[in-house]
């Protein structure tokens, strides 16, 4: 199951923005059904007691707030790559000179 730009999810938050509470509720409803029938959606790498539990994922990683779970990366990433685009995506090349500075 793709969770990343799903339809429902899309269509559910179009029509909670409409104001259409009753019928945004059941969407959300049905696009969760639909990621706990689908099994084990985790897309990160590492072998972890917490693979797949989102919620004990998540909140590790607010606690130490290191880093990100790689599931928020491409959603991230997306709009930092469009942020970049503002500067020519100078990005990397500005990381590369000030590297120490960013430490």
């Amino acid at each position: 199951m793709q969770i990343d730009n799903n339809e429902l999810a899309i269509l559910q938050n179009e029509l909670d923005k409409q104001g259409k509470k009753r019928e945004s509720y059941e969407m959300k409803m049905e696009f969760l059904r639909q990621v706990r029938e689908a099994g084990d959606h985790c897309p990160c790498q590492e072998k972890c007691p917490h693979h797949g539990n989102c919620f004990e994922c998540v909140t590790l990683h607010r606690g130490h707030r290191d880093h990100l779970p790689m599931c928020l990366w491409d959603m991230v990433n997306e709009r930092l790559c469009a942020l970049s685009h503002i500067t020519e995506h100078t990005l990397r090349s500005y990381e590369d000179q000030h590297k120490e500075a960013l430490k």
